[in-house]
This record gives structure tokens, sequence and C-alpha cells, in this order.
């Protein structure tokens, strides 16, 4: 089971010829770690699987394996369009102590037969631990209970990440689930909620800007302070509406400078920031107090 807590879906820092800016990821790593994250995601929604060039996949997982150095759980996007290609990924992942984490393909639209096909041949390839990604808005399949508790009858199916409250609840309450599966609440907004409830795994990459009040969130919980809990996650929260409000790729891209991370975090096609926006995103930071 994975240790409970604050999971951050960190960004990938890219030059603008689309390699791995190494230095500047190992010092978003790190500063993930000291903020007491409890686990890190890698090349998830936020960290650009799908824009990250193919000869900088595997130089990123190694740069990332190497900064962690086993401290927190590693996960790491391997989705893909075919069981071919989502093979060729996984193959690599097998090199390290990873978590693999699917989406189903994404390309075309799927079924329930050509989803579960899909990541059941993928979980029955993955030599590394696996966890299932419903992200309907990427994969066009919206995962459901009994499509989670079939896939997790492969042995190396470890948990899900899910936004979709309903679906959390009735894994957090299912007698039918295997023990060593865990469930990870992805919807920033409910986050308490879902904690008041039992939830005590919580994922978002917007965790990566904004360290310092996920840490005292995190320790909030851990106190068992909700009202604690409530101020700095509803703050975060108003932080992520203002950067949407501006362009949430730019803005973020912004945001991972501004805090000491080169490079651009943001899919290469996003125009750059306006001076007016970058100072509404100076203005967010410190007004969350990350500055």
């Amino acid at each position: 089971m994975l240790k409970q807590g604050f999971y951050c879906a960190l960004g990938t820092p890219l030059d603008d010829k689309g390699n791995l800016l190494a230095k500047s990821l190992e010092a978003h790593i790190e500063s993930q770690i000291e903020a007491g994250a409890s686990g890190l995601l890698l090349m998830g929604t936020m960290g650009m699987l799908g824009c990250v060039r193919d000869s900088q996949y595997s130089v990123t997982i190694k740069t990332a394996a190497d900064a962690v150095r086993g401290r927190v759980p590693l996960m790491v996007g391997a989705a893909d369009n075919s069981i071919a290609r989502i093979r060729d990924r996984l193959d690599v992942l097998a090199g390290y102590s990873v978590y693999a984490v699917l989406t189903a393909p994404y390309y075309f639209a799927l079924n329930k037969t050509t989803a579960l096909g899909s990541l059941g041949a993928a979980a029955a390839s993955s030599r590394n631990p696996l966890y299932l990604y419903d992200h309907p808005f990427t994969a066009r399949y919206k995962l459901e209970y009994n499509d989670v508790i079939e896939l997790s009858k492969h042995p190396s199916v470890k948990g899900i990440k899910t936004g979709d409250p309903v679906l959390i609840k009735a894994l957090l309450d299912s007698s039918e689930i295997k023990k060593d599966f865990t469930p990870i609440f992805s919807n920033s907004d409910l986050f308490i909620m879902g904690w008041a409830y039992g939830v005590r795994h919580l994922l978002d990459g917007i965790f990566s800007c904004f360290p310092k009040t996920t840490k005292a969130a995190g320790l909030a919980l851990a106190a068992s302070d909700m009202g604690e809990a409530k101020f700095h996650m509803n703050r975060l929260m108003a932080g992520r509406d203002k950067m949407t409000s501006a362009g949430i790729w730019p803005m973020f891209s912004k945001a991972m400078n501004l805090l000491g991370f080169p490079g651009n975090f943001a899919p290469d096609y996003e125009p750059a920031l306006n001076d007016a926006d970058s100072e509404l995103m100076k203005k967010i930071l410190t007004d969350a107090g990350e500055l």
C-alpha cells in the first residue's frame, strides 16, 4: 500500500528544442520532497506525457529516479495509443523501481471491450506495479466500478487514480477489491470532503507550484485540523482558478519559473504570457505565501 498523504504530479521542464532540463527537474523533485510529498507522478497530465519527445522519455525517467533515490514512490505515465506502443514504454519502466500509470488509449473512441482489453493486455505485460488512470477527458472512456474490479484481478494492478467521487467512495467501501489496491483521489476541489470520508491518498498537478501551501494543508490534515486544512486548500484552489482564467499552461510554466525552476512547463505551441498576466501570476504566488 502507498503511504498516505499528498502526491504531486510533477511538471516537465523542457528547453526550446523539447529536451529535458535535468537540473530543473531535479530541483523541482527536491522541493516537493522537502514539502512533504508522499509520492510523485512523473509525466502525468501536468507533466505533458503526450508532449515529451520519444528521445526524452527514458532520459526523464532516469533523471527523476536518480533524483528521488527511493525516498518516496515514483509513478510514471506510460499511456499510448496501442498495446504495442504501451509495451515499449513498459519495457523502459522495467529497468526502474517505479509504478506505471496508464489511461486507456486516447486517439480513437473506445467501448468497454476495447478499453478493458487494452488495459488488461498492458497489465498482463507490466513487470512494474501498475496504477489505472481514470481520465475520460483524455482516454474517451470512463472507467466504472465493475471495470475496476475486473482489471484489479491482474496481479500487477495495484490501484487507480480518479477524480470521480462516486467511484472513489465505491472502491473505499468495496468488499470485492483486493487488500493491496489503493484508490487515489484527484478531484482537488473535493479533497477535504474526501479526507473526511476516509480518502487518504490525494494527487494533483497544481501542488507543483504551491509546495508551501500543500505542505501546510498536509500537516493540518495529519493533525486532524480540518479548519486549517480547508483554509490552505481553499487558498490553493483560489490561486488555481485565477491561473485557469488566464490560461493554465502558460501560467503554470510562469509559476514554475518564478519558483526557481527554469524551462518551459507548457506545450510548445502555447503562447508566452503577456506582462499583465506575468504580474498576476507573481501576485498569486505571493498572496499564497509561496514567494
